[in-house]
């Protein structure tokens, strides 16, 4: 099973980077990819939105746990644990586009922090989630683009960053002080 699963991932890597790769959209997954790096955009928007009043210091907290509960599942516990090697660095034929990590690729850390970032600040601003999450998406989606990431590894990587995000908001979220801006508990 394990052997069909890799052949089917290096088989989804090569087509993937045999599409065509315009130079505009390289610009656009080198950003996406540099902004997801130590998860700098969803702890950015979350000081932002703290500062500006539009959520709580403990929302904040809320979504700074779930970025350091994925970076020490990931990058403390999984990746050593895996020990999966970076596509270039196992398959002659893969050529990433941005210089390719040093550390493992199983799961992808990227991925991890995008989808917990764009849940837990989802969560504090429903009307801004279909860019949050299309955000997520991107940054997850340029480590294939790049050449850096199997399709598993953001696959497993995002999994991980929503059980992560998940579990440190505790189906919670912290109110503003302001009444006006408050998240319902409702279904979203």
């Amino acid at each position: 099973m394990f052997d069909s699963l890799r052949t089917l991932d290096v088989t989804t890597l090569r087509w993937a980077l045999s599409l065509p790769h315009p130079d505009w959209l390289n610009t656009v997954t080198t950003v996406a990819s540099a902004l997801g790096q130590w998860a700098a955009v969803w702890l950015g928007l979350g000081a932002l939105l703290t500062v500006l009043g539009r959520c709580s210091w403990m929302a904040y907290w809320q979504l700074a746990l779930s970025i350091l509960l994925v970076f020490v599942t990931v990058d403390v516990v999984l990746k050593p644990m895996v020990a999966r090697a970076r596509p270039a660095d196992f398959d002659a034929a893969v050529v990433s586009t941005i210089p390719t990590p040093s550390s493992y690729a199983f799961p992808s850390g990227h991925a991890a922090t995008a989808v917990a970032g764009a849940y837990g600040l989802s969560r504090l601003l429903p009307q801004a989630r279909y860019g949050l999450w299309l955000l997520a998406v991107l940054i997850a989606g340029s480590r294939v683009y790049l050449g850096v990431h199997y399709p598993f590894d953001v696959l497993c990587g995002g999994l991980v960053g929503l059980a992560c995000a998940i579990f440190s908001t505790g189906g919670t979220v912290w109110y503003s002080r302001d009444p006006e801006i408050r998240v319902s508990q409702g279904p979203r």
